[in-house]
């Protein structure tokens, strides 16, 4: 597999890591070595590459900046695909198309720079549109799903077509997207509201400082440790539970937000899953809810 892959990469000049550590290229400073490691920098590239490694059956996952996953500590045998250096952004007029691989700080910025609101409640969130369209990322009373209008997605087939918003069936932290690991997301539209770019800025200045306020934004984690549960909020129950500063190996629930696992240094794969048991064991014992992770195990 390697021998033929390094081949494609270097004919279509795609940039590839072997045995690449997949601790550094996740927000949670956790994983394995990667069989291969690779960075498309165009849709075309990322289409191309996706049609190689399926006629090979090379398994494969794509990530963005590698928020809200977790890869196991043996790694990933086949291809990890970054979209991260694909970052196109078109503006016209009220619509706006922008790559999977942009990161929601450097489209939140655009939209304030063209007076277009919507997703000021985002900005903070350390994902890209890929990741935040697939889990609709929200934040605050809104979604990046109420703004959308079609994305442009990849097929198992190779075939490339548009979705409609109302196709993806959305809903909490969810999109039928999640569930089709064949199908890759490649862009998406949407049609943004206008509004002053001061104002815009502003807000995205306070969400900003509120997130820095209540969020362990200074450790490695890989954001919200839990769903929202059918009634209160996951925090609540973990703090009440005696569980804030909890610690399994380099694995602990933070203490400045008990929503979160961080990464105290060196923690592994393994502490953190033992984490989320122990957490979710205590949790349903105590109070009779049952925490379902937001965290993505990926092996």
């Amino acid at each position: 597999m390697e021998k033929r892959l390094r081949q494609f990469c270097l004919e279509r000049r795609i940039a590839a890591l072997w045995q690449a550590p997949l601790s550094d290229f996740t927000s949670f400073r956790i994983g394995g070595p990667a069989d291969a490691l690779l960075f498309p920098d165009t849709e075309r590239a990322l289409t191309e590459l996706l049609a190689f490694l399926r006629s090979g059956s090379i398994p494969f996952r794509v990530i963005g900046n590698g928020t809200n996953l977790l890869f196991s500590d043996r790694g990933f045998r086949g291809a990890v695909i970054s979209s991260r250096h694909i970052r196109d952004i078109t503006v016209t007029g009220t619509a706006v198309s922008a790559a999977a691989g942009v990161p929601l700080g450097i489209l939140c910025r655009t939209l304030a720079d063209h007076a277009l609101d919507g997703l000021a409640p985002l900005y903070g969130i350390p994902g890209t549109v890929g990741g935040a369209v697939l889990m609709n990322a929200g934040a605050f009373g809104g979604t990046i799903a109420d703004y959308l209008t079609y994305v442009s997605v990849c097929r198992g087939d190779g075939s490339v077509s548009a979705l409609s918003r109302e196709s993806l069936a959305f809903s909490y932290r969810h999109s039928r997207l999640r569930e089709e690991r064949d199908t890759v997301l490649l862009s998406a539209e949407f049609v943004f509201p206008r509004a002053d770019s001061e104002k815009i800025r502003e807000k995205m200045r306070q969400v900003l400082l509120e997130r820095m306020q209540k969020q362990p934004t200074a450790l490695p984690c890989a954001g919200s440790a839990f769903l929202k549960p059918r009634e209160g909020y996951a925090a609540r129950y973990i703090e009440e539970a005696g569980l804030s500063g909890y610690r399994i190996g380099g694995a602990a629930v933070s203490l400045k937000h008990a929503g979160f696992i961080v990464n105290l240094g060196g923690a592994t794969a393994a502490d953190v899953l033992a984490l989320l048991t122990h957490i979710r064991n205590e949790v349903e014992k105590q109070f009779g809810i049952t925490l379902v992770p937001e965290i993505e195990y990926v092996e």
